[in-house]
């Protein structure tokens, strides 16, 4: 449950060391991912059997309450503040220079220029998705650019704000490796002049910033030389819970993406350590879970000093290297949809 602010005894406060944290209180629009993340967090608490206390402190939107309780957390002698969730409390943080104690945040601020160096901030980035497989793709499955100058990269996207962010995301990391994508916008009513787009015998690769559902409809627009490649708004579900999942996976034979091991790899000895969330989640909450384990895992051995360090997590191998970088990286795990299912494809990098 949430504690006052102030309410840690003498006694707990020597002895124990001590997490806060910091959750949007019920009342904001962010209660519902706050609550999937609390109970992750206190999921890896209790698997890890350590003897740490956890404070949850509820926020609204404002400021001042932000700021009040981390000048309670240094009060206090909070071994570690976690959070918040919302990126623009985040920014607040780092342009406010307020964090005077280690802190893990939610989520990635506008800029990371000024942020302290005892704050850290993780995040499931679907830019950074993208940005990761245009990399894993370049590398490893798309060959050698000679010297034809006709396209042969094509980034599909539509007018939605996450599909525009991923596809910039696509752009800017296609354009630091030398390739000139050409950018393709869809909708069901322009599938014509998309698949004139796409008809070009040296198209080698295609990266999708749509959501499984957009993608199984335009799929057959793409030609058949063509390797597909997507971030994690491709997962179709977990058939089991999802109606249309079994469709979906079939539509989207051979297309590669990435996502979280928690989603992807849920017999892996890493993931069975922590237990399902209590009630069934829809995908975007259990991904919170999800975060909520790694959030909880990074902050104890931050809290402990260390500022460069890798961890295998449910949301992908983590990194950290404060010298170099505010932002844990995150590599998700890269698979395929094969006959229907999930297939995970190991690669060296």
């Amino acid at each position: 449950m949430p504690t006052a602010l102030g309410a840690t005894a003498p006694a707990e406060r020597a002895v124990r060391p001590t997490v806060m944290l910091l959750l949007p209180a019920q009342s904001t629009a962010f209660a519902l991912p706050a609550e999937a993340l609390r109970e992750g967090f206190f999921a890896a608490h209790k698997a890890s059997g350590d003897d740490i206390a956890i404070q949850v402190v509820e926020l609204d939107d404002s400021a001042d309450q932000l700021g009040v309780a981390l000048a309670s957390a240094r009060d206090r002698g909070v071994g570690i503040v976690v959070g918040p969730l919302p990126r623009a409390a985040v920014t607040d943080i780092v342009e406010g220079q307020r964090a005077g104690l280690p802190l893990l945040a939610l989520n990635f601020p506008e800029s990371d220029g000024a942020a302290p160096a005892t704050m850290c901030a993780m995040a499931l980035s679907v830019e950074a998705e993208a940005q990761r497989i245009a990399r894993l793709a370049l590398s490893e499955f798309v060959g050698v650019r000679t010297a034809d100058t006709r396209p042969r990269i094509a980034v599909v996207t539509r007018t939605g704000g996450i599909e525009r962010r991923i596809a910039q995301a696509y752009v800017s990391a296609l354009r630091s490796q030398g390739e000139v994508p050409q950018l393709v916008e869809w909708t069901p009513a322009t599938a014509g002049k998309v698949a004139a787009q796409l008809a070009t015998p040296t198209l080698e690769a295609v990266f999708l910033a749509l959501t499984a559902r957009d993608a199984a409809q335009m799929r057959a627009l793409i030609p058949r030389q063509a390797q597909i490649f997507g971030t994690s708004l491709l997962y179709v579900g977990d058939p089991r819970t999802s109606p249309d999942a079994a469709t979906l996976a079939h539509d989207l034979e051979g297309v590669r993406f990435v996502d979280m091991p928690w989603l992807l790899e849920p017999d892996h000895a890493g993931v069975m350590v922590y237990p399902a969330p209590a009630n069934a989640l829809p995908t975007e909450l259990v991904r919170l879970y999800a975060l909520g384990i790694d959030a909880y895992r990074l902050a104890t051995i931050w809290m402990k000093g260390e500022r460069r360090f890798d961890l295998d997590g449910v949301t992908g191998r983590l990194h950290v290297d404060r010298a170099k970088s505010l932002r844990v990286e995150r590599r998700p795990v890269l698979a395929i949809y094969r006959g229907g299912a999930v297939q995970r494809i190991d690669v060296a990098r």
